[in-house]
């Protein structure tokens, strides 16, 4: 639900989720990062498909916009992740940190655009320009944090350039499916250096279905709600949303 509403793509809530459960399986730090993200990418894959599926029939998508963010976010997810895959250098620590600091740094950003929103004027268009632009930072902070993109896309266009976050949240909706899919690709191809029963790569099928089924089902209800709420709703549910999620690893981090 989550997904359809705020534009990241479920992300936020399945890193959570996942870390949880991985931690129980006592994996090197190193290879738990690579499950957690593998299976944050594949569950988000599908809820941010249902979600532009619904924008499409509410004829609220763009894609001109998202193919332009779409191209560079890959290639430099392609780049970050394969570095994260074939060398032994992203612990859990490193992961948890960077995870926190994007958090933190967007919910900030968002929050202090509520405040000042009624003196703030959005744009319906930005320059073609910023797209590929805000595409690079995307793909590096996606593939480093498994959130799917949203979290730095949707403060990136409406936050910093200040476009209407009804078309800030579509986009970034509309540009996780291509991270996904890139995802899914290069994680299930890939030899886990731990023997875990029952996976394809890092994929674990077992726990990441049952999250696709979920997603499936509320991805949409959270895309109309999108379309009915204001923008200042919109952005505190997106600010609420991170402090609960950066609060739950930060009490991850400091256990460990």
């Amino acid at each position: 639900m989550l997904s359809g509403l705020l534009g990241v793509g479920g992300g936020v809530v399945y890193v959570v989720i996942l870390t949880h459960y991985f931690e129980k399986l006592q994996l090197g730090n190193i290879e738990m990062v690579r499950f957690i993200l593998s299976n944050s990418f594949f569950a988000i894959l599908f809820s941010s498909l249902i979600g532009s599926y619904q924008q499409i029939r509410m004829k609220n998508f763009y894609l001109e916009e998202v193919l332009m963010t779409a191209s560079t976010a890959v290639a430099t997810w392609v780049i970050v992740t394969l570095i994260i895959i074939y060398f032994d250098w992203y612990s859990k620590r490193v992961f948890t940190i960077i995870f926190i600091i994007t958090l933190i740094g967007s919910a900030l950003k968002m929050f202090l655009s509520s405040k000042n929103g009624s003196d703030t004027i959005y744009k319906d268009i930005l320059p073609k320009k910023v797209y590929p632009v805000v595409g690079i930072l995307t793909g590096i902070f996606s593939a480093l944090s498994g959130l799917g993109g949203g979290v730095i896309t949707v403060p990136a266009l409406s936050d910093f350039m200040k476009l209407k976050i009804r078309k800030a949240t579509s986009i970034s909706l509309g540009v996780i499916p291509f991270l996904a899919a890139a995802s899914f690709i290069l994680y299930a191809v890939a030899k886990p250096e731990e023997n875990v029963h029952s996976t394809l790569g890092y994929l674990y099928p077992s726990l990441v279905i049952p999250m696709v089924i979920g997603g499936l089902f509320t991805a949409p209800i959270g895309v109309k709600l999108s379309n009915k709420l204001s923008e200042k709703t919109t952005r505190l549910f997106f600010v609420l949303l991170l402090v609960i999620v950066t609060v739950r690893m930060l009490f991850t981090f400091f256990r460990t």
